[in-house]
C-alpha cells in the first residue's frame, strides 16, 4: 500500500515542485516505486519529466472525464507521472460544488495504491478544488518554506485549512517544515529559524526538518536540461541535502 504525501504551501516560488521531483528521485534511487502527480496547472513537474499533456490523458481527465489514475500514468526516463494540464486552471469553476468535490483523486487513485510505495503530489500555490482533493487523500504533507518574510506568509492560511480537512481525513498529518532555497549564513535566515518557524511548527503540530535544502547551480542546470539531479551531479549540495532529508523522512514514516 502506497504512502501518499503532498508538498503544500499557499505560496508560489517556495520549492514545492523541485522538492517533489527530488524526493521521488531519491526514493527511486533507494529502490522504492514512486509515482509523481502534478496537480499544478503551471505543470513544472510535468515539464521536468518531459511528460505529454496534449492529446493524452492527464489529471484534468480524472476531474472532467472520470478517468482512473491508471489511464493517465506516463512512464518517462525520469519516472512515472500523472501529468498536469493547463486546463486544470478552471477546476474551481468546472467541478461541481458538493460533497464529492474533494473525492476525485481519492476515487481515481485507489486502484494503483498497491503498484507503488509512494505517491507524491506537487500542488498549486492556492487553496481550491485541486489542493482540497490532495488534502482529502494523502497521509501526510510537507511544507517547503523559504526563511524570509514572504516565505512564511503561506503558512498562515494553511493552519486553518489543514484543521478543516483533518475532520474528514483522519490520516492527514503535517510531517514537517522543509527549509528550501536555504542560506544558513544570512542573519535573516537565522532570525526566521529561531523566532518564526518554531511558532508555525507548533501551530501545525509538527517539526522542522533538520536538513535545509541549499541552492546550487547544479540543481538549476539539471532542471533546465530536464535530467535527474542524482544523474547530473549526485554530490552537489542540493542533491546531498535532499539525500539526507529523504533519510530523515523515511525514519519518521516507515
Amino acid at each position: 500500500m502506497a504512502y501518499k504525501l503532498g508538498f503544500v504551501n499557499i505560496k508560489g516560488g517556495c520549492g514545492k515542485s523541485t522538492s517533489a521531483i527530488n524526493l521521488a528521485d531519491q526514493l527511486m534511487m533507494r529502490g522504492y516505486r514512486a509515482l509523481l502527480v502534478d496537480t499544478d496547472p503551471q505543470r513544472n513537474a510535468t515539464t521536468t519529466y518531459k511528460a505529454e499533456y496534449i492529446g493524452v490523458p492527464t489529471l484534468d481527465d480524472i476531474f472532467k472525464q472520470g478517468y482512473k489514475a491508471q489511464d493517465c500514468i506516463q512512464k518517462t526516463d525520469f519516472g512515472d507521472i500523472v501529468a498536469g494540464d493547463v486546463n486544470l486552471v478552471d477546476a474551481d469553476t468546472s467541478v461541481k460544488t458538493g460533497p464529492k468535490m474533494y473525492k476525485y483523486i481519492q476515487k481515481a487513485f485507489k486502484d494503483v495504491e498497491n503498484d507503488y510505495d509512494f505517491i507524491i503530489f506537487d500542488t498549486p500555490p492556492k487553496f481550491g478544488v485541486l489542493l482540497g482533493n490532495v488534502l482529502e487523500y494523502v497521509d501526510g504533507i510537507i511544507c517547503p518554506v523559504k526563511c524570509d518574510l514572504y516565505g512564511v506568509q503561506g503558512l498562515n492560511d494553511l493552519v486553518d485549512i489543514i484543521d478543516e480537512f483533518k475532520e474528514d481525513n483522519e490520516n492527514l498529518k503535517v510531517l514537517g517544515l522543509l527549509k528550501v532555497l536555504y542560506k544558513p549564513n544570512l542573519n535573516l535566515t537565522k532570525s526566521v529559524e529561531t523566532d518564526v518557524l518554531p511558532a508555525f511548527a507548533e501551530k501545525l503540530n509538527t517539526k522542522i526538518f533538520k536538513k535545509g535544502i541549499r541552492e546550487s547551480t547544479a540543481c538549476a542546470e539539471a532542471e533546465g536540461m530536464q535530467v535527474r539531479l542524482t544523474q547530473y551531479k549526485k554530490y552537489s549540495t542540493t542533491a546531498l541535502d535532499y539525500y539526507y532529508f529523504t533519510d530523515e523522512l523515511l525514519e519518521d514514516i516507515l
